[in-house]
């Protein structure tokens, strides 16, 4: 594989917040409360040997130190106090500070670290009763990456979740949990369930890693059966940080950082150009004469000095990326109190990008008697910088002999050669897309025993989105050699968009917890109510006449103003759960919702999804004990669950209808113009649920008292009536682009293996663990209501030139989203291969690419396309070092994913355009046995280089290094003397190194996660992140 890394030049840049961040350090806090310093030897029980590296925190809050080589440790604390000491491999400890000054603690070795508690729907299980698949990720896992987006931690961390991201700043991560759950176009479709302490979100929350205490991810549909409808895709449960008693807890931390690009597109400089756009002369031409008239070099030889590469204008390398967070946490017993803020800012690679954030909440618990409340409001706000969708590929049409265009400048240009080319390369470098985004979430909960056991349960939530978003087109003046203006006014425009998006979720819910001998029952009863709607409105105006007025008065031309798709839907669900456990060695669990939603015709609204599960702790049983010593768990896990889908649009069981088909009627040359309208869908009342089933079998293994952990899985998942919108031809009554039809079109099976490995030790003060996980995934369309195959719904791997770029499919015995492409077989280079292939397509010429006859019909037709692979990996592999020695700690996590295909648009469109640096070697007559065919025209004009053949199918495969860390924590006397608990300086890199054959930007190409899943049409090229940071707690 090709090593892809590079070496950085620090810039002069702004590290004023960062600097401001850092005086903190020097800050001396003192307490109000009486304080006390204890201090004692920790020491394994086991061994009797000292233990360094032992966690010894004040609990509830981030105060806390490490014991040293010889395991002794220090800490000011507060009378009444309880402080934690935990270690890997050891069972923690907790002991109240009452007028002690000496502790000294033993560390039995933990056999069964299974008592940690883990979410589950409605609920929350130790994970040794636990029957599903259910992955816990805690919060360092977060806090150790600087992202717009915490999902975008999750990538190779957990087994069965796969994350692909867009490298552009503020996008959503595309999270898909055990493959593809849905073929639908909707935006969101795929991704999974998010709750948010208890509350269902309708779409990714987008917290601040900050603010997240844990996550934990449903992966099996029987424990995500519990949420109905929106269970589809798996849950992912986010526990946000809470406050905890004692007192007042301040934590701090600051990173800053620099991009570099590492990656980037070969085009051909003014020499190679030069010769390149003779030779495509004379391969368009009759004959071999140069038709110098053509070029335009010698229209203006001074074009020859210029060497103009736009990338380097357009890409902006050693940006910066800042990330600030504030934590504040206390309380007293039963009432405690939990701020955190946050400020995030990225900037982009690509001109006219970025994603900024500021964020915060405030959650308070009250706990006392029989009552349990808790609530929290959180709000955020956004800008959201978007560079034009076809920067890269419009900047490749670029010739290099041209000047170099300052996308700040409003000056007129002049243009010799093609006017036109260069006018759309200029507005795409200067349009802006600009998105303010705020959002509120506010939710409460609360839980009233009302006898031993039994408790009432009830959350409330809300949440609203209000998102203003302007896009800017400004007007140039550009005119040819002559004088003669190239550019339309009527084609610049300001477009305001306005959108508001709400959602309200409530639930309440009974409790019952009843342990009799050895048995114990557990039961959850309760009902929930769901909510979400969305407003919204678009106002455009053309014809811009002054570029520095950005407003819709600022144009002058045509006006219009249209409302956006806007709805209201409810979901109401029963749901309940029982689950009986024996000696917590044997576990049976059963589930169910009863789900109503008002998408759906009013014959299909409602549907009963259940499942169940077992577990059997092997390591319990008697016949066990002999093995204990090497094997000191084992438990069998197997589950059957039953989701629903609703993956498609309000109102697509109705037919709709479109206003603005004006058309003239009258006679005697004065006509008059009547409003019209025309039918835009057809109503489908048959649509009904997409359905899931899913039997999922499991291990956990613990070996070496635990030292040593595996988890697997192996799953099939059957996917019937498969929700897809059709695209209906006009021929059908309607009218529109967006005429579609949601149909149940067919059936899908994924089935997949997971495997996650942690293997853990010591020596002296050296700590160490590796974690591994793979994950193996295999989709197919079992069968599909079509003859062939159905396009899906991406328009094309080139824009604006989808007839000939769409390449991804819905076909039976194929991945969704395969990709069905043209075969060629090279290029014509005798008379022989001339003639032969001339009885095929009578116009080819030599040096035409030639198109594979796969059916040996005697014509190139859709029907002579093959199925060559998709955006979907094979198989995909996590790896996360962490070593902890003394005051120092390292991490290294890398991340590979093996036997995806991408399709290389940026490498089609520099083809198309004659840029691209290999073409030098093209076909002609002075060089008849090239590879590369002749140029003829673009994607558009000639079938050389047409985007749906296998000329641009590269291997996709990479293995990247994701993140890499050193810290260093400053030891405890000097903590002491600075007033604070904790204080803790990294560097990192994020993206440093990524081996891979790809010859693109990026070789995760996410696109939607299905249609457009391996689709480069010109992504963000790959940038490595260098930080360095501080974390503070007083």
């Amino acid at each position: 594989m090709k090593r892809i890394f590079t070496v950085f030049n620090l810039p002069k840049l702004n590290y004023r917040l960062f600097y401001l961040m850092s005086i903190l350090l020097f800050i001396n806090v003192d307490t109000i409360a009486q304080s006390r310093q204890i201090s004692g030897r920790i020491t394994s029980a086991e061994d009797k040997l000292p233990l360094p590296g032992v966690n010894v925190r004040i609990k509830g809050t981030t105060q806390g130190t490490v014991s040293n080589f010889d395991g002794d440790y220090s800490l000011l604390v507060e009378e009444g106090e309880t402080v934690e000491f935990s270690f890997i491999g050891m069972v923690p400890q907790e002991i109240v500070v009452t007028t002690q000054s000496k502790i000294n603690v033993s560390l039995e070795v933990d056999v069964q670290v299974l008592d940690e508690v883990v979410k589950i729907g409605y609920g929350e299980q130790k994970k040794k009763e636990v029957s599903g698949a259910v992955a816990h990720v805690k919060s360092d896992a977060f806090e150790a990456y600087v992202s717009g987006d915490a999902s975008q931690a999750l990538q190779g961390q957990i087994a069965g979740v796969n994350v692909t991201t867009s490298g552009s700043p503020g996008a959503d991560a595309v999270v898909q949990i055990r493959g593809v759950s849905t073929v639908s176009d909707v935006a969101g479709a795929t991704e999974p369930l998010y709750v948010v302490d208890g509350i269902p979100q309708n779409e990714n929350p987008r917290l601040a890693p900050s603010e997240i205490e844990s996550m934990d991810i449903l992966k099996d549909l029987a424990s995500c059966a519990i949420y109905g409808t929106r269970g589809a895709n798996g849950v992912i449960l986010i526990t946000t940080k809470k406050g905890s008693a004692g007192k007042l807890n301040v934590s701090l931390d600051a990173s800053y950082g620099v991009k570099n690009i590492t990656s980037g597109i070969e085009l051909m400089n003014t020499p190679e150009q030069l010769y390149f756009d003779m030779v495509k002369e004379r391969n368009r031409g009759s004959n071999d004469f140069d038709n110098s008239t053509n070029l335009p070099i010698p229209r203006n030889p001074a074009f020859f000095q210029n060497n103009t590469n736009l990338s380097d204008v357009v890409i902006v390398d050693n940006q910066p990326t800042q990330n600030y967070n504030i934590g504040v946490n206390g309380g007293s017993k039963g009432l405690t109190y939990n701020l955190t803020g946050g400020f995030y800012d990225d900037r982009g690679p690509l001109i006219n990008s970025g994603f900024s954030r500021y964020n915060g909440r405030a959650g308070v618990r009250y706990d006392r008697g029989k009552w349990d409340i808790n609530s929290s409001v959180a709000i955020g706000s956004e800008k959201i910088e978007r560079t034009s969708s076809g920067l890269l590929t419009q900047t490749i049409k670029y010739a290099p002999y041209k000047p170099v265009l300052d996308p700040n400048s409003d000056a007129a240009f002049v243009d010799v050669g093609n006017a036109s080319t260069t006018n759309s390369v200029l507005e795409t470098m200067k349009m802006e897309d600009v998105a303010f985004r705020d959002r509120m979430q506010g939710n409460i909960s609360a839980a009233y025993e009302i006898i031993d056991g039994l408790k009432l349960n009830s959350n409330l939530g809300v949440s609203n989105v209000n998102e203003f978003r302007y896009k800017f087109k400004p007007f140039i003046e550009n005119y040819d050699e002559d004088g003669i203006l190239q550019s339309d006014p009527a084609n610049s425009y300001v477009i305001n968009e306005s959108a508001r998006r709400t959602s309200m979720s409530a639930d309440v819910r009974l409790s019952y917890l009843k342990k009799f001998g050895n048995h114990k029952i557990t039961g959850v009863v309760g009902s929930s109510f769901e909510t979400h709607t969305r407003d919204s409105f678009t106002a455009q105006k053309n014809g811009v006449v002054d570029n520095s007025i950005r407003v819709l008065d600022g144009a002058v031309l045509a006006a219009s103003a249209t409302n956006g798709y806007n709805y209201k839907y409810n979901i109401i669900g029963t749901l309940g759960r029982i689950t009986y456990d024996y000696k917590s060695k044997y576990m049976v669990s059963f589930s169910g919702n009863y789900n109503g939603n008002s998408k759906f015709a009013s014959d299909k609204k409602w549907k009963f999804f259940p499942s169940a599960s077992a577990a059997w702790n092997v390591s319990e049983e008697g016949f066990w004990d002999n093995m204990r010593h090497v094997a000191n768990n084992l438990k069998i896990r197997g589950s059957h669950g039953q989701v629903g889908g609703q993956s498609f649009l309000p109102y697509s069981d109705q037919a709709t209808i479109q206003n603005g088909y004006d058309y003239p009627f009258g006679s005697g040359g004065f006509p008059t113009l009547y409003y019209g309208s025309a039918q835009q869908n057809y109503a489908n009342g048959n649509v009904q649920w997409e359905t899931s089933i899913q039997n999922n079998v499991g291990i956990d293994l613990g070996f070496f008292d635990n030292r040593l952990t595996i988890t697997s899985d192996v799953y099939h998942t059957q996917k019937s009536d498969m929700l897809f919108p059709v695209q209906l031809p006009p021929s059908s009554g309607v009218t529109g682009p967006d005429s579609k039809l949601t149909m149940n079109i067919g059936n899908m099976v994924n089935k997949g293996f997971e495997l996650a490995a942690t293997v853990k030790g010591r020596k002296k003060s050296l700590n160490w663990s590796i974690t591994g996980t793979f994950t193996k995934n295999e989709n197919e369309i079992t069968s599909l209501n079509a003859d062939n195959f159905i396009y899906t719904t991406d328009p094309g791997l080139i824009s604006g030139a989808g007839a000939s770029s769409k390449v991804t499919v819905f076909a039976e015995g194929y991945e969704a989203g395969a990709f069905f492409l043209y075969q060629t077989d090279g290029v014509i280079q005798t008379e022989e291969q001339l003639r032969a292939y001339q009885e095929i397509k009578p116009d080819a010429r030599m040096g035409d690419l030639v198109y594979v006859d796969t059916n040996n019909d005697g014509n190139i037709t859709d029907e002579d396309r093959v199925y060559m692979g998709s955006g979907f990996s094979d198989w995909e592999s996590g790896l996360i070092f962490n070593i902890s020695w003394k005051g120092f700690d390292f991490m290294m996590h890398w991340y590979a994913a093996i036997g995806h295909e991408v399709m290389n648009g940026s490498k089609a469109m520099a083809y198309s355009e004659g840029r691209h640096k290999d073409q030098v070697n093209t076909w002609n007559r002075a060089n008849p046995t090239a590879d590369i065919p002749a140029w003829r025209g673009t994607t558009k004009e000639h079938d050389n280089f047409r985007a749906y053949t296998d000329l641009w199918l590269e291997d996709g495969s990479y293995i990247r290094l994701k993140n890499i860390q050193i810290g260093y924590t400053l030891p405890n006397n000097i903590i002491k003397r600075l007033g604070m608990t904790n204080c803790r300086f990294f560097v990192s890199a994020q993206n440093p190194l990524t081996f891979t054959k790809y010859e693109g930007y990026d070789p995760e190409a996410a696109g939607n996660g299905v249609s457009s899943r391996g689709l480069d049409k010109g992504n963000y090229p790959i940038s490595a992140l260098y930080l360095t940071g501080f974390k503070l707690n007083f």
